[in-house]
């Protein structure tokens, strides 16, 4: 990353504490959710990272596998350095068919939408020469992942209203100019509901993406909190796990984050970062939403396509975590550490 996009990125109009960042600190920072495996030329600075844990995201079948290569040559140098994830995010999840599926053309007929209809026409055409994944393949490719890291999340998965396709069925989102067509809404919640069951079954946390689709989530979440009520447990053999929701980057209304947090059946996380939410309008906003979350709930993330900044973005992080909250910067680090490890930890 030049120099010119590395101070680009770290200026914000955010305020932070004039405390010191002591380095020694390091190793309880915990960024709860990245991408650092995306820079393939540099992976080799990932397990080199002055960050103590990561929690890396895979969001489609074709990066799991350098997921989960990261992450052992991480742990093999320090245990517990990286948590992989496995999901598929919202932006990819067109190409999964569900279960009662097995038509290519039809299965994009029915999730795709847009106003233009000759841009509609050219991707559906598009995409039905592309590879297209029938639930078998996908759901027990991802299952078999879950089951071989043990300790692996289901992530990055949710729902996202603004999100359109690439031309030509493109998966590289860096500089290019989307379509108008997009993903129905409830072909994604179907893929995100799927992947929570499954997170449920297996009893593994999940980290959430959504953008412009917080009534489509909070909806989804309190239908399934409903099952939990004392009346409709008695009718259950057994009463499920409860879900562990990271909803990263959250920038929803503060408002929000209450009844996110009571719904039952689920130990809703939120996690903030520069990258993100640090460009928020107005600047204070992060700092009510920071305020908001509850202690034992507050999570911390650099979001980061990239080892690079890492280690510089948590800082930042950090220091607008310990301003906002009068907290020492010893007191945030002490505190997402002890969150994190509740996060990822099935017990």
């Amino acid at each position: 990353m030049c120099q010119s996009l590395q101070e680009k990125f770290l200026q914000h109009g955010v305020p932070t504490t004039t405390e010191a960042f002591d380095e020694s600190l390091f190793k309880d920072v915990c960024d709860a959710h990245c991408h650092a495996h995306d820079d393939i030329e540099n992976l080799q600075d990932i397990s080199q990272l002055k960050t103590g844990h990561i929690t890396l995201m895979g969001v489609r079948q074709d990066d799991w596998d350098t997921v989960s290569k990261v992450a052992k040559e991480c742990n093999e140098k320090e245990p517990n350095k990286c948590i992989p994830s496995f999901g598929i995010h919202p932006w990819f999840c067109h190409f999964l068919m569900m279960p009662e599926e097995n038509d290519i053309q039809q299965h994009y007929q029915r999730i795709l939408t847009s106003k233009d209809t000759q841009e509609l026409q050219d991707m559906l055409e598009t995409l039905s020469q592309l590879p297209t994944f029938t639930f078998d393949t996908w759901y027990n490719n991802l299952r078999q992942h879950l089951l071989d890291h043990p300790n692996a999340l289901v992530g990055e998965i949710g729902v996202d209203r603004a999100a359109k396709l690439l031309p030509g069925g493109s998966i590289k989102w860096h500089g290019v100019k989307p379509t108008s067509v997009q993903c129905s809404i409830e072909h994604q919640m179907s893929i995100f509901d799927i992947q929570c069951k499954l997170a449920r079954e297996l009893n593994r946390g999940i980290s959430v993406h959504c953008v412009q689709g917080q009534g489509h989530l909070f909806n989804y979440l309190k239908a399934q909190s409903n099952q939990f009520s004392t009346r409709k447990l008695k009718l259950l053999k057994e009463i499920p796990n409860t879900l562990r929701m990271c909803l990263h980057s959250y920038g929803g209304a503060p408002g929000s984050i209450k009844q996110f947090l009571e719904l039952k059946g689920f130990c809703v996380y939120v996690s903030f970062s520069v990258g993100i939410n640090a460009r928020m309008t107005p600047p204070l906003k992060l700092q009510e939403l920071i305020r908001t979350v509850p202690e034992d709930r507050l999570l911390i993330e650099s979001d980061l396509d990239s080892p690079k900044l890492i280690d510089n973005c948590m800082v930042d992080i950090i220091k607008i975590v310990a301003e906002a909250r009068q907290w020492s910067i010893t007191k945030v680090v002490e505190i997402t550490h002890q969150n994190w490890i509740q996060f990822i930890s099935a017990s």
